[in-house]
């Protein structure tokens, strides 16, 4: 085994996102013995390994390898802060035996001092396998200052409206609508938004074409109309956007976007 660079405490604690530049200082797993998910692969014997990413004390996003030669091939990813892949995800897969985020707390880093007093920083991600889950830990410290440093842009369509206002908006809207038929509680529409901000080409991809789906479209192609559009090193560029639009048992709603 590799000589560590570091001691460290295993405790429940959650990683960072990383918002200046840094420099990855080491990493390192820890392998613990877990079954729990033994009768999920033995169901859907052909995935391999999922990976789980964490933002905080959040699971924000999985992705699924299936089984392949020579080696694993990626399949699946599910942003599960996104309501309509946490949905897709259950539909799909059912209940799942997520575990528990386990990050380490560093109580020294060897060469560089003790963790308070440097801006020494850590992420997570777990790979869970048939019988057990790797926590695989990088750990980074700042380069220079702790400000945000320019470098190429890189960022998704955002909506520039206040989207609990929208769903406000839509709630209203929905009981005027009434009676109509809910074929599907959840309904899952794409659109582009396109370099100026505006959105179009709105389409239904998950749920049944109905009334509603229809007045669904219709509401967004009105009021969902602004956005900050997808930006990269290219500069402004059209994006696909992902809505769900989730009916709850009271009748009220949940819009995500993604």
């Amino acid at each position: 085994m590799k000589k560590m660079f570091f001691l460290f405490i295993l405790i429940y604690a959650f990683g960072f996102h990383l918002q200046a530049q840094t420099i990855s200082r080491a990493g390192f797993d820890v392998n613990v013995y877990n079954p729990s998910a033994k009768q999920f692969f033995d169901r859907y014997k052909n995935i391999d390994h999922i990976v789980i990413f964490y933002d905080k004390r959040d699971i924000a996003t999985i992705e699924i390898f299936f089984r392949g030669k020579p080696q694993p091939t990626f399949g699946e990813r599910y942003t599960l802060t996104f309501d309509g892949d946490l949905y897709l995800f259950r539909k799909k897969y059912g209940k799942f035996p997520f575990p528990n985020p386990t990050t380490a707390k560093l109580t020294n880093f060897q060469g560089i001092g003790k963790i308070t007093d440097v801006n020494v920083i850590y992420n997570l991600t777990t790979t869970m396998q048939r019988d057990s889950l790797v926590h695989h830990f990088n750990f980074y410290t700042f380069e220079g200052n702790t400000e945000p440093l320019l470098g190429p842009a890189d960022y998704r369509p955002t909506f520039k409206g206040d989207i609990l206002k929208l769903t406000k908006k839509l709630e209203q809207d929905f009981k005027n609508w009434k009676p109509i038929a809910i074929t599907d509680s959840m309904i899952i529409i794409t659109g582009l938004v396109e370099k100026n901000g505006t959105i179009g080409k709105l389409k239904l991809i998950e749920g049944k074409p109905s009334v509603y789906s229809n007045k669904v479209l219709e509401f967004m192609s009105r009021e969902a109309t602004s956005w900050l559009p997808r930006v990269d090193g290219g500069g402004k560029r059209p994006w696909n956007v992902r809505i769900s639009v989730r009916v709850n048992k009271d009748n009220s709603m949940k819009v995500s976007i993604l």
